[in-house]
């Protein structure tokens, strides 16, 4: 399914007179409003070929909801699926998805005399909805899917409304998360550059603190929006002045989040490096991707020696130590 053209108006523009939309209804609005490019919708196709009729979504989110096209790198998608087998995965890739979800692949396709890629992540519909909607301890689904996201394509109307309903309650249970780690009076970009962080430090990432401003720069007015009325729901705004939200969270919810932010943080990066092994089985390339990615958040070189393109299994240890030593990732 191809989105619409993009409106003259800003995202969050609306008549100050008009109700505020819910979130999941201003994150349809907002994907909505961004062109899916056709390179986008051939590599949606391209997926949904791989995977056979056992695709029910496909999900794009980041530069791709951004920019409306596959860019100058890899473009990254969630592939939603009834279930792993059906998805033509074998029963020991399905196992794994199934234990540790998602798994993800590499797809390049040909299209207009070009060569597209994509990095996805493949996952059952359930798990997703078990994921975003807080059933997960570790925020590897809610955190990343409360920012902006939309459908690309999907199978039947009813369960894309239901998609745009769980994203809803990740931004709530999101803000729900770290609201609590804030001081009484903050804004909006101070509690997504906090919770973002914390949630980034749960696994290996690269990305920098000017990242993070720059994905809440992007669509300001949906981020304040939705972040005042998430916090309204959980019962904390007290009033909003000038950008800022005056808040009333008790000593004890806010020693809880400290804990469990901080078990989250021990708990997660061991979960993110055995996601980054069994990435080996699964992903073409990988490591050279990973690379790629590092250098493009963290800004630093990295040289991949030619051992561990030879073996992965084995020489993805030694660089992962050395990017580690270098504070490359965190």
């Amino acid at each position: 399914m191809s989105r619409s053209s993009a409106a003259d108006q800003p995202p969050g523009g609306r008549p100050e007179s008009a109700p505020e939309p819910n979130a999941g209804t201003a994150l349809q609005a907002l994907s909505d409003r961004t062109t899916a490019g056709d390179d986008l919708c051939a590599l949606a196709a391209a997926l949904r070929a791989q995977h056979g009729e056992g695709v029910a979504a496909v999900l794009y989110y980041g530069s791709c909801l951004r920019a409306g096209n596959a860019g100058d790198g890899i473009a990254d998608f969630y592939v939603l699926v009834d279930r792993y087998r059906d998805a033509g995965m074998g029963w020991l890739r399905a196992g794994l998805n199934r234990l540790l979800p998602p798994n993800v692949f590499y797809l390049e396709t040909s299209w207009q005399h070009t060569t597209l890629r994509a990095k996805y992540a493949v996952i059952s519909v359930a798990q997703f909805q078990h994921g975003v909607t807080g059933g997960w301890w570790l925020p590897y689904l809610w955190g990343r899917f409360a920012q902006p996201s939309g459908v690309l394509w999907c199978r039947e109307p009813a369960l894309e409304q239901s998609i745009y309903a769980w994203l809803e309650h990740a931004l709530q249970y999101f803000v729900s998360q770290c609201a609590p780690l804030l001081p009484a009076s903050f804004d909006a970009e101070q509690l997504w550059q906090t919770g973002l962080s914390c949630s980034y430090r749960t696994e290996l990432r690269a990305e920098r603190s000017d990242r993070i401003l720059g994905l809440f720069a992007y669509w300001p007015d949906y981020y304040r929006a939705q972040t005042q009325r998430a916090l309204s729901a959980a019962g904390w705004l007290d009033a909003v002045k000038d950008g800022q939200f005056q808040v009333s969270i008790p000593a004890a919810p806010r020693r809880r989040c400290r804990w469990r932010w901080r078990a989250r943080i021990a708990v997660g990066k061991p979960l993110a490096l055995l996601r980054l092994i069994k990435s080996l089985l699964t992903f073409r390339g990988a490591l050279d991707y990973a690379v790629w990615k590092i250098e493009r958040h963290s800004g630093q070189q990295v040289a991949l020696p030619g051992y561990a393109r030879r073996w992965p299994l084995l020489g993805g240890w030694v660089v992962l130590w050395q990017l580690l030593r270098r504070g490359s990732l965190r």
